[in-house]
């Protein structure tokens, strides 16, 4: 369990979770946003078409029920707008990563190369100090 704890807490002051609530709060605004366009602009074009004064009030009528075809079609119509915006930002950030010519498996490689290249440093260091120290005590005797 504290194993648990100790993840989670690492977890949650890790700079990750910051940029995952940005996100969310980015994300959130976007989804307004894009109903917003959606309900106020883009329903009342097509309601002029289809000949209907406000494109959520086109109801069906099935014996009591009301099927809000509508207000159906506005939400799909703002959720394709959301993925193609996520989509559009996800290809846009890859596409930098790509220029910049590094991944993240790239930094955690080059991270162990350097550390191995500075571990074999230091263990060359003390195995040339060590022989001239052997050399030195054996001139002495």
């Amino acid at each position: 369990m504290k194993s648990f704890i100790k993840e989670f807490r690492e977890f949650i002051t890790d700079g990750n979770i910051i940029d995952m609530a940005i996100a969310f709060i980015m994300g959130g605004a976007l989804q307004v946003l894009l109903k917003a366009l959606v309900d106020d602009i883009f329903m009342p074009i097509i309601g002029i078409f289809t000949g209907a004064v406000s494109f959520a009030d086109i109801v069906w009528q099935v014996g009591p029920a009301q099927i809000k075809i509508g207000s159906f079609i506005s939400a799909a119509i703002t959720f394709v707008l959301t993925g193609l915006i996520i989509f559009i930002m996800v290809k846009a950030m890859n596409k930098a990563r790509a220029l910049t010519g590094k991944t993240d498996d790239d930094d955690d490689e080059a991270d162990d190369e350097t550390e191995l290249a500075v571990l074999q440093a230091i263990r060359d260091e003390l195995a040339e100090q060590n022989k001239i120290n052997t050399h030195a005590k054996s001139n002495q005797s």
